[in-house]
């Protein structure tokens, strides 16, 4: 296998190739010689090579020639360790192979010459890295040795090997170290807490404390209720603690192994997720929303904390046992220092939901909760509503969920909830501090029931849920409610006509009970009755089944009246019953002897009988010295006759023993015996409707006659007898008649006239015609049945009353009519006579207007009648709609009618608005709401008499369009009301550009820093300036800034110290007093480094110089410096970046200083008769030593002791250590110093050093080191 990649640059072997054999020629390059020369080629990549290798030495070396040049993207590639020079070299090996592999003549180098390559990449590397980084060589490294004039840095490193060789004239380290940042954050997860009522534990609040462990707590305990502050102290050691095994949660983050490998899987809970996640996702990555978790309760508070926490960390638990607000007030540790308070912690602790019992009594202002035992359910009757009350406890507003088990037939369950449970707004005062929006309230809820359908239901309380979506499930008996709903039962008779009642017997009056299903429980039902004397007496009668009947044993009126009971319906018609008693059957008997006209023997008995058709006659037959026999006759009407014709001659007796009828028998009768006659007949026949039918009916409008049509035949003159018979009464009556058809007119007997209002039924007969012979014939044609009904048709309403129903609802108002059917019913409603047909007595007339209904006028199907005035009435009216209205503020102005406007907020600003509802609770309120063009619906519910509205706190204009109201009377009631308000953006603010100037000691605060400020016109800030190394800050307020950009000036402030004075920005408010709040987080601030004004001081102030010295001059303020001078006749002017200004005196002559100026030529100061003259070199000793500082500390003070001559003039050195080095952070120079001590303060970190000291005539180091370096 060949060694090389390419064509050689340089043969590697000395041998000569065998003259019998040419070399095979070199492949040729990857990229074709058409497109580039190989020269072409080569130049090319040479260029690219060289370029990164300038660049890498640029970025390498850059740094310490502090040319404040902008960092690029390969500045982060220079060599800057041990892992750049190992990653540079195998970048360029790599970079010189794949040049190899292009195969470019004179650029493909072998395997063995790519090795050196290699070496010498590494070499270079390791070169760079050993001269920006010397102290990795070198045992001991300083920063020693004075600046060159006209640079900013120089090899100390150089100089540290020949420290060895000298005496000491700088001696001792003093070190500053800064104590962790020690925190105490309470409530780390920003949870909320809640203690049930009554609860017996106590809830932990969890501390987290970094960097230090705590000797003593104090904490804020602010009740919720009243506002009253305490101030707790508690110590550590009577701290809770975390225990060994943290308690389980619901959900593991798979780092716990559980012994039970059957434990099943937990369901995810968001607590237990924000407590395994600390970057507060969920266990699917998303957001876990804090303010939508529920709070946590008393068993759950030491497990719900952060896990992993970092070595530095530990936790504790205060305890609380009652609603409040937890602040940390301080926390010290055992030296006494403090703690720094995580702002804007706190820990709420409120009183979880409870309550969900149901009141059971309201009196005098005291409530009476159900107890939680058992009871039977509560009798209600089908139609009934209430407004059954309950009691809920939490923050609200509140929701309670209930369940409804309905058990009627099939087993139905419905479910509801009942919203915005909360009380009024109340007026707060400015100064309140009192968060009332969290504190627990007991509120008195309504809910209304209707029992519409018959059976046993169960109404339970489920869930009460609080506004920081914790819920209490209600339990026992105290929580439900059992209703037992039965119908309302009607009565009436079953009476469709008069009731018959025979002598010495009892019959029945049906009273049938109207209900739909069965009847649950036994009622008792009123009744009179009126005699035929007119007594009048109640009785009552229980009824346990849906008929039952009156015993009646007396003839009379009987009328219910009323019925008692649960849930009792009404009477319906029929109500009242007739019961006639029935007499018992008589015969009346005349006898006429056959031989007056026919001389034929024998005898004929007419008989007129009363009672109710068949009529049975027994008589005995008995001749004279013969046997008697008994016979038998039936009579179909009220009259009959019997031919008494004997078989034999003889004397015969006819006896008449009993007579009966369809209701009795056997009735004995008392008559004299007759003997047979006969009689010759004439005839006649009733003719017409009544002749046809036999019957007729007389109401109370129809007279009292009754016209019966005959036709009669016979020797004219006719005399014609009738009877007329009623009740246990009859009358004869004998008329004339021709021969023909006539007409005949019955009188109505005066017990059933049309003004008596009697009924009862009245029978017509014919009983004989007697023609112009005298004959006369008994007539056994059946009679005329005459019913008399003459009681008025009536009307009325079931029960006057006032019906306060829904608009457009039909209400039904329920008639009770007597008479016969159809009844035409005339009925007035405001002034207007309405006339309607009616075929059901008991039916109804259903409405749908308000105002006062009369009946006017009733006519059955036959008479008119008459209005009964005690229930004539019936009264509509409507259920008022429910109102909405705005509770008017002092921020709420009327625009115009129905329009409101707000007066504004600030974005995040929460302001709620507080509405009114008139009408039937729970309220539901359609609004919509328009943001920035964009339009939606909402709904806000009530289940009490005021609404609260939360106005949007998002910045923009918002409108509030209510739509309109549902109540629990009208399922929409339009309105037009709108509300108005604009959310002003807060302002911003932000520094746009940094302050890059130094200022001169003694002038005013006049940065180049410009603040960018956002919002409305014009602006106010706050500005806080922290002096160098203090804690005081001095607070300045900056009016009416009408630019967004400003140029951070105070001219009246005077800097009066040499530091970096610290400026940050507090707060902010523009013209809608909208405020930015400033957090300790945000890096609003800006440094100011104050030097003092350019000076250049000798360090002695002879003219004589120390042998081997230079020219050394100290500057003072921030560098770099300008310095011009005049050297042996001539003017210069340089530059330097040291505090140290040196010049090897070389030659004799005149050194002199004209001025010294800031970078940029500032503080530019003209210096007069500077000549220097050198003596021995000083010494300087700092004082050892170690001072442990934590933040806020007042500054760590230490000792130089100089040997020398005064005035002394010094320069120092802090340094840190950043890793396994040591890099100086400041230098600092301190002059004229006439004692032999000195006293510097600093509250900054690092080691202090002393590197230049100067006494009235020499230092040390010698600037003779100044004239080497250059």
């Amino acid at each position: 296998m060949s060694s090389k990649l390419g064509t050689p640059i340089k043969s590697s072997s000395s041998a000569a190739p065998p003259p019998q054999q040419a070399p095979p020629p070199p492949p040729p390059p990857i990229i074709p010689t058409t497109w580039l020369t190989a020269s072409e080629q080569r130049l090319f990549l040479s260029a690219i090579f060289g370029l990164i290798e300038i660049t890498k030495l640029w970025d390498t070396f850059s740094p310490i020639l502090h040319l404040d040049l902008s960092n690029t993207w390969t500045s982060n590639l220079k060599i800057q360790g041990p892992y750049s020079v190992i990653g540079w070299t195998v970048a360029e090996i790599i970079m010189l192979w794949a040049v190899g592999c292009l195969r470019i003549p004179m650029l493909s180098p072998s395997y063995k010459q790519l090795g050196l390559l290699a070496l010498l990449s590494a070499g270079m590397n390791l070169l760079c890295w050993l001269i920006i980084e010397p102290s990795v060589a070198l045992v001991s490294i300083n920063v020693v040795g004075p600046a060159a004039l006209g640079g900013d840095w120089y090899w100390n490193w150089l100089y540290s090997l020949k420290r060895y060789s000298e005496p000491s004239h700088l001696e001792g380290i003093h070190k500053i170290r800064l104590l962790p940042y020690s925190t105490a954050t309470l409530n780390p997860l920003s949870l909320t807490y809640c203690i049930p009522p009554d609860s017996p534990a106590p809830l932990y609040i969890p501390i987290v404390f970094n960097n230090s462990i705590p000797e003593e707590v104090s904490y804020s305990v602010r009740s919720l209720e009243t506002g009253h502050a305490t101030l707790e102290k508690v110590s550590s050691s009577h701290m809770k603690r975390s225990p060994t095994r943290p308690p389980r949660l619901h959900i593991t983050d798979g780092d716990d192994d559980f012994e039970d490998s059957d434990i099943e899987e937990p369901e995810i809970d968001p607590l237990s997720a924000l407590v395994l996640h600390s970057d507060g996702k969920g266990s699917t990555g998303a957001e876990v929303d804090i303010a939508k978790l529920p709070s946590v309760k008393p068993p759950d508070s030491m497990a719900l904390v952060p896990r992993n926490l970092a070595s530095s960390q530990n936790i504790l638990f205060i305890t609380i046992d009652k609603p409040s607000l937890i602040t940390l007030k301080s926390v010290t540790d055992k030296r006494g220092d403090k703690f720094h308070i995580t702002p804007h912690r706190e820990a709420i602790i409120i009183e979880c939901p409870a309550g969900g019992q149901f009141i059971e009594e309201e009196k005098q202002n005291k409530i009476i909760l159900k107890n939680d035992k058992a009871k039977t359910p509560e009798l209600r009757c089908v139609g009934d509503e209430e407004v059954t009350k309950f009691q809920a406890r939490g923050v609200g507003p509140l929701k309670v969920g209930w369940k409804k088990i309905v058990k009627s037939g099939n087993v139905k369950v419905e479910t509801g909830i009942i919203e915005g449970i909360e009380e009024d707004i109340e007026p707060t005062d400015d100064l309140a501090l009192v968060r009332r929006d969290k504190v627990s309230k007991t509120h008195t809820v309504p809910l209304r029931v209707t029992h519409n359908t018959p059976g046993i239901f169960t109404l339970s309380l489920i869930t009460v849920s609080d506004a920081l979506h914790n819920t209490y499930t209600p339990s026992g008996h105290s929580a439900e409610k059992a209703f037992n709903v039965i119908s309302r039962p009607s009565v009436r008779l079953d009476c469709p006509s008069t009731i018959q009642l025979l002598h010495g017997q009892k019959t029945y009056i049906p009273v049938q009970v109207v209900l739909d299903g069965q009847l649950e429980k036994d009622y008792e039902v009123s009744y009179s009755f009126e005699s035929l004397e007119g007594q009048k007496s109640v009785k009552t009668l229980k009824i346990s089944k849906k008929r039952e009947d009156i015993v009646v044993s007396e003839p009379g009126t009987y009328t219910l009246l009323d019925v008692d009971g649960p849930c009792a319906g009404g009477v319906m018609e029929p109500s009242s019953c007739t019961v006639q008693m029935v007499p018992l059957p008589t015969m009346d008997m005349s006898v006429t002897t056959l031989h007056e006209c026919a001389m034929d023997v024998g005898a004929t008995a007419a008989f007129d009988f009363t009672g109710t058709p068949p009529f049975r006659l027994e008589y005995t037959e008995q001749r004279k010295g013969g046997r008697a026999r008994t016979l038998t006759e039936s009579f179909q009407t009220h009259y009959g006759s019997v031919v008494l014709r004997p078989e034999h001659e003889g004397e015969y007796t006819y006896t008449f023993t009993s007579l009966g009828d369809k209701r009795y028998k056997g009735v004995k009768l008392d008559k004299s015996p007759i003997k047979q006659t006969v009689h010759p007949l004439a005839n006649v026949d009733m003719v017409g409707r009544i002749g046809d039918t036999r019957k007729h009916t007389l109401y109370a409008c129809s007279g009292d006659h009754v016209d019966v049509d005959i036709e009669a035949r016979g020797i004219a003159p006719l005399k014609l007898a009738y009877i007329k018979s009623w009740s246990s009464q009859s009358e004869n009556f004998t008329v004339p008649v021709k021969t023909g058809k006539n007409k005949i007119s019955v009188p109505v007997p005066d017990e059933l006239s049309a003004t008596s209002g009697a009924n009862g039924k009245l029978t017509i007969s014919l009983v004989s015609i007697e023609d112009g012979n005298g004959c006369v014939r008994k007539l056994v044609t059946p009679g005329v049945e005459v019913d008399i009904k003459r009681q008025k048709p009536t009307a009325r309403f079931a029960k006057s009353q006032k019906l306060i129903v829904t608009a457009g609802e039909i209400a039904k108002a329920p008639l009770r009519l007597t008479g016969e059917a159809p009844w035409d019913l005339t009925y007035s409603v405001n002034g207007k006579d309405r006339k309607i047909t009616v075929r059901d007595p008991n039916n109804h007339l259903s409405f749908s207007d308000k105002g006062v209904y009369k009946l006017v006028k009733i006519k059955d199907a036959h008479c008119e009648g008459d209005i009964l005035t005690s229930d004539s009435t019936f009264e509509i009216d409507f259920k008022p709609r429910p109102v909405v209205s705005l509770q008017q503020t002092s921020g709420i102005t009327l625009a115009s009618p129905n329009s409101y406007t707000h007066k504004g907020l600030c974005a995040g600003q929460e302001q709620q608005v507080a509405l009114k509802f008139t009408g039937q609770a729970p309220y539901e309120l359609n609004y919509r709401y328009t943001s920035e063009g964009r339009t939606s619906k909402h709904t806000l519910k009530s289940a009490q008499e005021t609404g609260i509205l939360h106005l949007s706190s998002e910045p923009g204009s918002h409108r509030y369009d209510l739509l309109n109201i549902v109540d629990g009377n009208y399922p929409n009631t339009d309105i037009q009301i709108s509300l108005s308000h604009n959310v002003h953006s807060k302002p911003s603010v932000s520094f746009i550009k940094h302050n890059t100037r130094p200022l001169c000691l003694d002038s005013p605060l006049n940065t180049d820093a410009k603040i960018h400020l956002k919002g409305t016109a014009p602006f106010k800030l706050d500005l806080a300036i922290r002096k160098p190394a203090s804690t005081s800050i001095k607070t300045y307020t900056i009016d009416n800034i009408n630019s967004p950009e400003w140029t951070l000036s105070i001219p009246e402030y005077e800097l009066k110290e040499i530091g970096r004075y610290e400026i940050m920005i507090t707060r902010i408010q523009d013209l809608n007093e909208c405020e930015q709040i400033i957090n300790e987080s945000d890096e609003l601030r800006s440094i100011v480094e104050v030097v003092e004004s350019a000076r250049i001081v000798a360090v002695d102030d002879k003219k004589d110089l120390c042998v081997g010295d230079s020219l050394d001059f100290l500057l003072q303020g921030k560098s770099p410096w300008t310095i011009e001078y005049q050297w042996l006749g001539k003017n210069h002017k340089v530059s330097s970046s040291a505090s140290r200004f040196s010049r090897f005196a070389e030659e004799k002559g005149i050194f002199e200083v004209k001025s010294v100026a800031l970078k940029d030529n500032q503080c530019k100061r003209q210096v007069e008769g500077m000549k220097r003259i050198v003596h021995p070199l000083p010494k300087a000793k700092i004082v050892e030593g170690e001072d442990s500082l934590r933040e806020g500390d007042e500054p760590a003070a230490f000792g130089v002791i100089f040997t020398g001559s005064p005035p002394f003039s010094f320069t120092y050195t802090r340094s840190e250590q950043y890793g396994s080095k040591s890099k100086v952070i400041e230098t600092q120079t301190i002059t004229d110093i006439w004692e032999n001590s000195y006293t510097i303060s600093s509250s900054l970190p690092g080691d202090y050093a002393v590197i230049a000291i100067s006494d009235k005539f020499c230092r040390y180091p010698p600037i003779t080191r100044s004239n080497k370096e250059r």
